[in-house]
């Protein structure tokens, strides 16, 4: 009988592959079996900066580095804002 049976199992560190209990239990000693060994890489070693060509690296460091737009979270980078305004007023007034 020729049965098909598909697990996904680890080397343990003796250098013995690890088989799933409900799998074992339907194997007999001695049996001969037909392995084939396809190993799956790690996601968790491929994510991060690794995919990153150098020019997107630099742009993200250029990003973090940046300083954000709109209203300034420092009351003095916003005093100085409005300190500009008003001088931008005197010299500059509207005209009605």
């Amino acid at each position: 009988m020729n049965t098909t049976m598909e697990y996904i199992g680890e080397m343990l560190p003796d250098g013995r592959i690890s088989v799933e209990p409900s799998i074992a239990h339907r194997l007999r000693t001695g049996e001969k079996l037909r392995i084939r060994i396809e190993q799956i890489p790690d996601e968790s070693k491929n994510k991060g900066e690794k995919e990153l060509d150098a020019a997107t690296k630099r742009l993200l460091e250029r990003m973090k580095n940046a300083g954000s737009l709109g209203t300034p979270d420092n009351p003095d980078e916003l005093r100085h804002s409005v300190l500009m305004e008003e001088r931008m007023e005197d010299k500059f007034p509207w005209r009605e």
